[in-house]
């Protein structure tokens, strides 16, 4: 009995060890003062409780986003994309991602009903060294069926009052997902080097122009 304490101790001692240094090397792996900023432009869904962070989960450490929202307007949203435009620790763009609402959340895709709350996160593939994160909503589609889109030149100016120390916030669009990306420079590889290369050899051209199509 005093063995398989001592060994549950052990366990305990070491699963509390290892948390305490993941998130000592969470703390590392993130700017203290990254900033998480939104862009309530949309006169039907407001945004809120905007988090990203570098962040260790699964064996590895991945870049992590988390947002709530509320339905403000008088009709029920089937769907709504929001966009976080991501810049570096010298003000200049990264990618510019797009995230869509389908619904509630990822898991309950019932129409987000008026007045009605919700959130949700997402999670990519690696460390990203964003230190400034603006989040706004770019389209929304309601239950009668029109469309809600974003202008960008409103939009713009909203930009500047939210961040004034960016000069240039670069296309307030997102950009393409890395599926698309990879697809353009693939099909820009094949154009190059000729259809009979194989896949393989593609993908490694594609890694080697880091995902940027000429």
């Amino acid at each position: 009995m005093r063995v398989i304490r001592l060994l549950s101790l052990l366990l305990l001692i070491a699963v509390v060890s290892n948390g305490h240094a993941n998130a000592q090397d969470e703390d590392k792996s993130n700017y203290p003062d990254r900033k998480a900023l939104i862009v309530n432009n949309c006169p039907h869904v407001e945004l809120s409780n905007f988090i990203f962070a570098n962040r260790y989960g699964s064996g590895s450490t991945r870049f992590s986003q988390g947002m709530k929202w509320k339905n403000i307007g008088k009709q029920p949203l089937i769907a709504f994309e929001i966009v976080i435009l991501n810049y570096d620790a010298f003000n200049r763009r990264m990618i510019g991602t797009r995230w869509t609402v389908t619904g509630r959340n990822s898991a309950d895709w019932k129409p987000l009903e008026p007045g009605m709350s919700n959130g949700d996160g997402s999670s990519g593939f690696g460390v990203e060294e964003v230190f400034t994160g603006i989040a706004y909503v770019r389209l929304a589609r309601f239950k009668d069926g029109t469309i809600w889109r974003a202008n960008d030149a409103k939009l713009l100016e909203q930009l500047r009052k939210v961040a004034p120390e960016i000069e240039e916030f670069g296309d307030v669009k997102p950009d393409p997902s890395p599926r698309q990306t990879e697809s353009c420079c693939a099909a820009s590889a094949q154009h190059q080097y000729g259809l009979h290369l194989s896949t393989d050899r593609i993908a490694n051209d594609v890694r080697k122009r880091n995902g940027i199509c000429d």
